[in-house]
C-alpha cells in the first residue's frame, strides 16, 4: 500500500488564521464494488435531508489516545474506507442510485494547533465540517481532520451525513474500528441490502408495510395553530423526576421503558389535543431483522403506531404495546412509495436504560431554543444524559402552539410519576 502523501492546502474550515491545514492522502483498496438503488433507509435519510433542508451531519471529535501518531490516525481512516461500503459510496446524479469504488483516494486533514487550546481547535474544525455542505456525488461523504500540537496527535474530528449510517451503526463502526475487527462484517452491506429489496421477499415485505400504512393512515387527525412566529422551534426538558419512576413504570406495566415512554407520549398528545384516536409514527432500529443488527448504513425508519388512547394511563401502555407491534414489523418500506403523513414522530435515541434513584429527585426545568430548520409537526427525541432523561420536541408552530407543547412535555413527566 502507498504511503499517505502530505499536501498543503487552503482550508474551508474555520481555524484561527495563525493554524495550518495539512491534507493527507490516504490510498484504499477493498475487493468489492458495484451500482444500485438506494437503500429503503437511504430513502428515508434523503427524504429527512430535504424536509429538513440539511445534510443532517453527524459526528464529532474526541481524544486521541497517547502515542497515537498521525500515520495511526490515517491507518484507520484506511481501514475505515476499506471495511464499509458505506464510506467509498457515491451517489449518481439525481440521487437515485449509488456507486460503490473498490479502490480511491481519501484525505485527512492534519491541523496544527500550535500551543493553542486543543479542544477549542477541534470544535472549530467540526463546526467548519457541519456548516458545508458535502458533494454526494464527487466526494467520499467522511470529512476526518486530526489536531496536532507539534505534530502529536491530540484530538480527532469525524464529520458525516446521515446517508452514511445510523447511530446504532455509528456505534458498531466506532467499536469496530478502535478495536481494528479483522473479520468479515457480520450480516449484509448495503449492495446486498440493495438488493434483497429488490427481490420478491423485498418486494412481499414492502407490500405488507403498505398495507399496515393504507389501512391506518385515513382519518388521523390533522393539527394546525396559525399566526405563530418562529415557525420552527426546539423545546428541551432535563427530568430528573422521569429519569427515576420511568423504571417503576416500566416494572409495573411489564413492559420496557420505551414503550412506557411512547404511552406517555400518546397520552399527552390527547390530553392537549382533545383527540381520542391519534397516530405517532416511531423511529424503528429495525436490527432486529435477519443480517441487519450490525448494518454500517442506515436502516431506521418511521412505522406507524395508530392508537385509540385511554383516558387512563396504565390503559393507555397496554394499547401502546399492542400497537408498536405491527408498526415495528411494518416499519421497513420503500418510503418513496407509501403516502407521506404529517403525524408526530417519536425516536428513542438512549443508550442505556434508566436505573431507579434512591431519593425522590426534582422536576425538570423547561428551556426553548431555535432548531436548525423545518421539522415535522411535532418531533420528540429522548436522550439520557447524567441523572435525568432529556425530551427534546422539535415543534412546527403552524401545528402546535408553545403552550400546548409544554403541556405535553409536562403531562409525559408527570403520567410516568
Amino acid at each position: 500500500m502507498p504511503p499517505p502523501v502530505f499536501v498543503p492546502i487552503l482550508s474551508r474550515m474555520t481555524v484561527p488564521s495563525r493554524m495550518t491545514v495539512t491534507r493527507v492522502e490516504v490510498p484504499f483498496a477493498a475487493p468489492d464494488a458495484g451500482v444500485a438503488e438506494l437503500t429503503w433507509g437511504q430513502r428515508a435519510m434523503m427524504q429527512a435531508m430535504r424536509r429538513e433542508d440539511s445534510w443532517l451531519p453527524m459526528g464529532g471529535h474526541r481524544p486521541v489516545a497517547p502515542g497515537t501518531t498521525v500515520a495511526d490516525v490515517a491507518a484507520e481512516l484506511r481501514y475505515t474506507m476499506q471495511r464499509w461500503q458505506s464510506f467509498r459510496t457515491r451517489l449518481r446524479p439525481g440521487f437515485t442510485a449509488q456507486e460503490v469504488f473498490a479502490s480511491g483516494v481519501a484525505t485527512l486533514d492534519v491541523v496544527a494547533a500550535e500551543g493553542s487550546d486543543p479542544d477549542e481547535v477541534a470544535a472549530a474544525v467540526e463546526a467548519g465540517y457541519r456548516a458545508t455542505p458535502p458533494d454526494l456525488t464527487g466526494d467520499w461523504p467522511m470529512r476526518m481532520a486530526v489536531v496536532c500540537d507539534r505534530g502529536t496527535p491530540l484530538r480527532l474530528v469525524a464529520v458525516m451525513p446521515h446517508i452514511v449510517t445510523d447511530g446504532l451503526g455509528a456505534a458498531v463502526m466506532v467499536d469496530e474500528a478502535t478495536r481494528r475487527v479483522t473479520t468479515p462484517i457480520a450480516g449484509l452491506d448495503p449492495l446486498q441490502i440493495a438488493a434483497w429489496q429488490a427481490s420478491p421477499a423485498g418486494v412481499r415485505q414492502h407490500a405488507g408495510a403498505r398495507r399496515h400504512w393504507d389501512r391506518h393512515a385515513d382519518g388521523l387527525p390533522q393539527f394546525s395553530n396559525p399566526n405563530t412566529l418562529p415557525r420552527y422551534r426546539k423545546c428541551v426538558l432535563e427530568s430528573p423526576a422521569l429519569a427515576a419512576h420511568l423504571p417503576q413504570a416500566a416494572a409495573r406495566s411489564g413492559t420496557d421503558q420505551s414503550t412506557v415512554l411512547l404511552a406517555a407520549y400518546f397520552v399527552a398528545l390527547s390530553r392537549a389535543t382533545g383527540a381520542t384516536t391519534l397516530g405517532v409514527r416511531q423511529v424503528v432500529s429495525n436490527r432486529f431483522r435477519s443480517g441487519l443488527s450490525d448494518v454500517v448504513s442506515p436502516i431506521t425508519q418511521l412505522g406507524l403506531c395508530v392508537v385509540d388512547v385511554p383516558p387512563d394511563f396504565p390503559g393507555a401502555v397496554t394499547a401502546v404495546a399492542r400497537a408498536a407491534l405491527p408498526a415495528r414489523k411494518h416499519a421497513y418500506y420503500d418510503p418513496y412509495a407509501v403516502p407521506p403523513l404529517a403525524t408526530p414522530c417519536f425516536n428513542d435515541r438512549r443508550t442505556v436504560t434508566t436505573t431507579a434513584f434512591g431519593a425522590e429527585p426534582s422536576s425538570g426545568v423547561l428551556t426553548w431554543s431555535e432548531p436548525p430548520g423545518p421539522t415535522e409537526p411535532l418531533f420528540l427525541h429522548v436522550d439520557d444524559v447524567p441523572g435525568a432523561v432529556r425530551l427534546i420536541l422539535d415543534v412546527d408552530t403552524a401545528c402546535f402552539s408553545p403552550s400546548t407543547v409544554e403541556s405535553i412535555v409536562h403531562t409525559i413527566e408527570s403520567v410516568v410519576a
